[in-house]
């Protein structure tokens, strides 16, 4: 799970789990660290293996990392490599990242299948911009790992604009990029820009709208005016990008429905609707009476899953959030965080709830997959939903409705006459579920 600056960042990523790290040189492991660069950052393992997996499901791409020390021209090595690979990808679509510590170099190689999708200059720019400012500062997996959540977030936009050819074997011509890794070349001017004051008169959404004007000039100064105290700290040894700073201004930009709480005139909340749950809020703080920016404490308590959908980190907000939770003393929150409005306590005839999925042929028709299950209510104890169930059909025999829309899907179990049988069947883990109940 990512903490709510990496939104800010914004890498489009899923939470990372390779199946494994090893400095062996076998071709199905996911990452082969014959440079050893894994070795005091074992936690990560743990996410990475998570990552292939769900690119494999989500878009068939296999992605493997290979760290070295060889001397060996680093194309001719990457492409030899990339040859040895036994590819998991039944379309084709592979990728290989090698960073060469001793040459100092980094290169991506692509497949055939995916060379429109990751042209050169693509490839170039992200790691110019999106990884080796990582590995200046000498952040050498941070650096891997952003790297591989923009090839998720390139794949997201392709799969959406329906880019993916025709399977293909899974064979390169070269394509990809290389670049100069600057392993510890530390940039004196990556934290430099002009500062940014907070008045006395501004409001929070003045100091809001500062923010998202200083990423939009690429200001990394971690000490301006208009951060709290923690939070210049926090930016003071975080590593910031120009992609980081483009996609939080892309995606917030789209956050403009909310709605700012005050307490006693010393904090601030901007929420947004909890409904789709991927603009998180933003917390203000007055400091010597002026209003500042606090993402120093939405780092620390507010995380997003593999869809950008934001809950809280259970564990850290007893500690960190007291002084906001003002601003959400009307949710009630799941066992993994995500905030639901406090309901009425009524007798629920279902209690559960639908998130929006789509496919890219039916963009338009909004399907329903399972956000929130009630734990004492019948479609969790009696139809056997289960918590990210997508529904591909609701009814039985003849009258069965293939892929139901998400209203489709409510309205049938809102209507089931009382003692008469339903029938849903669903999506789980990959495999096609069917589920029946007695309508209460």
């Amino acid at each position: 799970m990512k903490n709510i600056f990496t939104l800010f960042i914004y890498i489009l990523v899923v939470a990372f789990n390779f199946y494994g790290c090893s400095k062996s040189n076998t071709p199905q492991q996911i990452i082969t660290d014959e440079a050893g660069l894994f070795d005091k950052h074992k936690e990560l393992l743990a996410k990475y293996s998570d990552f292939n997996k769900h690119m494999l499901m989500d878009f068939d791409i296999d992605f493997r990392v290979l760290t070295s020390y060889s001397q060996e021209e680093v194309d001719l090595y990457t492409n030899k490599k990339f040859n040895e690979l036994d590819s998991r990808s039944k379309s084709g679509k592979t990728i290989l990242l090698v960073v060469n510590i001793g040459q100092n170099m980094t290169r991506v190689e692509v497949s055939m299948a995916l060379e429109h999708i990751y042209t050169d200059a693509f490839i170039s720019y992200v790691e110019r911009k999106g990884m080796v400012p990582y590995f200046m500062d000498s952040k050498i997996v941070d650096g891997i790992y952003m790297m591989s959540e923009l090839v998720r977030d390139r794949a997201t936009e392709a799969r959406n604009g329906a880019e993916f050819v025709a399977p293909m074997s899974s064979k390169s011509i070269g394509g990809g990029a290389k670049t100069k890794a600057k392993l510890g070349q530390t940039d004196v001017d990556a934290k430099k820009g002009k500062n940014i004051a907070s008045n006395t008169n501004d409001t929070p959404q003045d100091v809001l709208n500062k923010y998202f004007q200083s990423l939009k000039e690429h200001n990394k100064n971690p000490y301006l005016d208009i951060f709290t105290s923690d939070t210049k700290k926090f930016f003071s040894s975080w590593t910031v990008t120009d992609i980081n700073q483009n996609n939080e201004l892309r995606f917030t930009s789209k956050c403009k429905d909310g709605k700012f709480y005050t307490s006693y005139d010393k904090f601030a909340v901007l929420s947004q609707p909890l409904e789709p749950r991927t603009c998180a809020p933003y917390l203000f703080k007055k400091e010597n009476g002026v209003w500042k920016i606090d993402i120093y404490t939405m780092a620390k308590t507010i995380l997003f899953n593999k869809n950008m959908l934001w809950h809280f980190n259970m564990k850290e907000k007893p500690k960190y959030l007291t002084d906001y939770e003002f601003a959400f003393k009307n949710y009630s929150y799941d066992e993994n965080g995500f905030p639901y409005y406090k309901r009425k306590k009524t007798k629920l005839r279902w209690g559960y709830q639908c998130g929006p999925w789509y496919t890219p042929d039916e963009k338009e028709k909004e399907k329903c997959y399972i956000s929130w299950l009630d734990q004492n209510a019948r479609a969790k104890n009696e139809l056997g939903l289960v918590k990210n169930d997508a529904i591909m059909g609701i009814g039985n025999g003849n009258s069965r409705v293939q892929r139901p829309t998400k209203k489709e899907f409510m309205d049938y179990l809102k209507y089931a006459p009382t003692s008469k049988k339903v029938y849903v069947r669903v999506y789980r883990k990959r495999k096609i579920v069917e589920l029946e109940a007695i309508a209460p």
